[in-house]
């Protein structure tokens, strides 16, 4: 019962909020505590649909900021100026080409809320997995400029140890972290990620 209170009260605090989804708390609260964004930072939010973690960001890097979104499925416009969507599978897009249009080789942070649609069998869901993680890291690679920093979605599998591993090879600090506002019976983790490493693809000096 106490499970179905918590995931009322986070949809009801949402829609009082006017945050399309209560995801928005759960990147409130990685800032909160662990301050990757500043204002005037330039965004790269992968599989931004329905746009909570659009409207957060914006909110959080103001007026000077930049946030772009990028979602396989369409996002209903959010009137802020700060904001810009597009409709592209990450799996395929040229995020240097976006940025590029934008006036940007790279972005001060990358946020990924993605979550592969699961089949239920095992074989198969730990592929999608594994090749959307392949392409938030490549993604990362190219686009986070050096010193940055990522926010991922994952989820506790056999996997998990060695994409946390991974991503050490990258950045100077990476901690996990389940926000309140995750479901208890979820097994989404977010793993915050500080300090993109000189010498990573893009963070080459």
């Amino acid at each position: 019962m106490t499970r179905f209170v918590v995931k009322d009260s986070y949809f009801k605090k949402a829609k009082k909020d006017g945050y399309r989804a209560r995801s928005a708390y759960k990147i409130e609260e990685i800032q909160t505590k662990y301050h990757i964004l500043r204002k005037g930072d330039a965004v790269l939010d992968l599989g931004c649909a329905p746009g909570s973690f659009l409207q957060v960001l914006s909110r959080i890097v103001g007026p000077e900021g930049r946030v772009i979104g990028i979602d396989i499925l369409p996002v209903e416009p959010l009137n802020t100026t700060n904001i810009m969507t597009i409709q592209c599978d990450i799996l395929t897009v040229n995020v240097g080409e976006i940025l590029s249009e934008q006036g940007l080789t790279t972005v001060d942070a990358i946020t990924s809320d993605i979550a592969p649609n699961l089949s239920g069998i095992r074989d198969v869901d730990m592929a999608r997995v594994d090749e959307i993680y392949g392409a938030i890291r490549t993604v990362i690679e190219k686009s986070l400029k050096a010193g940055g920093q990522s926010v991922i979605k994952s989820f506790f599998s056999d996997r998990f140890k060695g994409t946390v591993t991974d991503l050490k090879s990258i950045f100077r600090d990476v901690q996990v972290f389940k926000p309140a506002a995750s479901r208890s019976v979820s097994s989404e983790i977010f793993i915050v990620c500080r300090g993109k490493i000189k010498g990573v693809e893009s963070g080459t000096e």
